[in-house]
């Protein structure tokens, strides 16, 4: 330090202006403590000049009074000696700083916690979005600022001035940029994603990312479907119930038929609730286990109720109906397993190829391996997905033949599991 910043130093303190250290450990102890000498004293160098220069105009100002020797109108005939000693004396008096100097790029690896970048949900989405965050750090840097805010005049408190004593310190996202809501300087998780752009991002790329958004997706799509092959059974049931006594008996026995209890449909259905759940709060692989299965077992009640319909000849239009629930439940199960980066069914070692049973196979096959690797991990989950009661397609199909004896065709699948 020079001669001249000794000098501004030691008429800094008569005047008693705010002292960096204090304030940046009593505002950003964590944030100071990595700080450079260097940069404590570009702080001190702010807080000096709000104190030093306006008492250095102030005097300049009257050092350039007192060097007026004569004045008519607009012209001022000066004494050129006291002009320039005036000049020298507010050259060396004066702290000369910019905005620049109140922008200070800190250290962004000493301020980041350990975990604040660390991956927290199974969803891809978030994975990529917080190595996007990592680069934003680096590329547009963490800030400190100073700042001045206004305070109440204490001599007459109805208005608001600057009081060169009274400063704020905060980081930001760049130096121009978005403020870190930080109170330590210790940027955390939350910390970083409270920071508007962010946390904006977060929201955007991740919560309403591809990955959620198509398992949202999906997930109307197969309630739909449900909501559809409940109606149709349902209006099969009031047709039998509405039949001529015998005559609907009699074209089941002929036909081979044994129409299906309601309830298979209950199970698929609290399935899918449960993935709608699961999503809601983040968790990927269980809202995709979930759902897939949900799928299955939707497919597998459309497909029984099908042939219900043509052991029954009880309409062909009607069997259209509920096939194409049962194509777009294994669409939707198809989907469910290629959500999360690798696809299921090529991880799994099968792909789906092929149409009709041959895919339902595949498809099956696939979903055993997704839901086995995801109860590996939550075996606090196993009892929901290892112990449901499967609805089994009908005798024939790739699900199964009906359990004897069961009107409504409900059996236990993958028990293998």
């Amino acid at each position: 330090m020079g001669d001249g910043q000794n000098a501004a130093r030691q008429k800094a303190i008569s005047l008693k202006a705010a002292d960096a250290k204090e304030l940046l450990n009593s505002t950003l102890p964590w944030a100071f403590k990595h700080m450079t000498p260097a940069q404590i004293q570009q702080v001190q160098k702010v807080l000096d000049a709000a104190v030093v220069n306006p008492a250095a105009t102030k005097e300049y100002n009257e050092r350039m009074r007192q060097s007026i020797r004569s004045q008519s109108g607009a012209l001022v005939h000066r004494d050129p000696d006291l002009v320039r000693r005036a000049q020298k004396f507010i050259d060396t008096a004066m702290i000369h700083i910019t905005d620049s100097d109140k922008s200070i790029r800190l250290d962004v690896s000493k301020l980041v916690a350990p975990d604040a970048l660390k991956i927290t949900t199974d969803n891809p989405d978030e994975a990529a979005y917080l190595l996007k965050v990592k680069n934003t750090l680096m590329e547009r840097g963490v800030w400190l600022r100073i700042g001045q805010p206004f305070v109440r005049d204490t001599e007459d408190p109805s208005r608001h001035l600057i009081d060169p004593r009274t400063f704020q310190v905060w980081l930001s996202l760049g130096s121009k940029g978005d403020t870190i809501p930080t109170k330590t300087g210790l940027l955390t998780r939350e910390e970083l994603l409270g920071t508007t752009v962010l946390g904006a991002g977060y929201y955007t790329e991740v919560r309403e990312g591809g990955v959620e958004k198509a398992l949202e997706k999906e997930i109307k799509r197969l309630i739909s479907q449900m909501d559809s092959g409940v109606m149709q059974h349902n209006m099969l049931a009031n047709i039998r119930r509405q039949a001529v006594f015998g005559v609907v008996g009699v074209s089941d026995l002929l036909g081979g038929a044994n129409f299906p209890d309601l309830a298979i449909w209950d199970h698929p259905h609290k399935l899918v609730i449960k993935a709608m759940e699961l999503n809601v709060g983040g968790n990927v692989s269980g809202s995709q286990a979930y759902l897939v299965v949900a799928a299955v077992a939707t497919r597998n009640a459309a497909q029984l109720l099908a042939a219900y319909i043509d052991d029954s000849s009880a309409g062909a239009a009607r069997a259209v109906a509920v096939l194409k629930v049962a194509k777009a439940a294994g669409e939707v199960a198809e989907v469910g397993l290629t959500l999360t980066g690798v696809p299921a069914l090529v991880r799994g070692g099968v792909r789906v190829v092929g149409t009709g049973a041959v895919k339902d196979k595949a498809i099956d096959i696939a979903a055993e391996k997704l839901v086995a690797e995801y109860v590996i991990k939550n075996p606090g989950l196993a009892a929901d997905l290892n112990k449901v009661r499967w609805i089994p397609g009908p005798k024939g199909s790739v699900g199964g033949g009906i359990k004897p004896g069961s009107s409504g065709g409900q059996g236990t699948g993958w028990h293998k599991w």
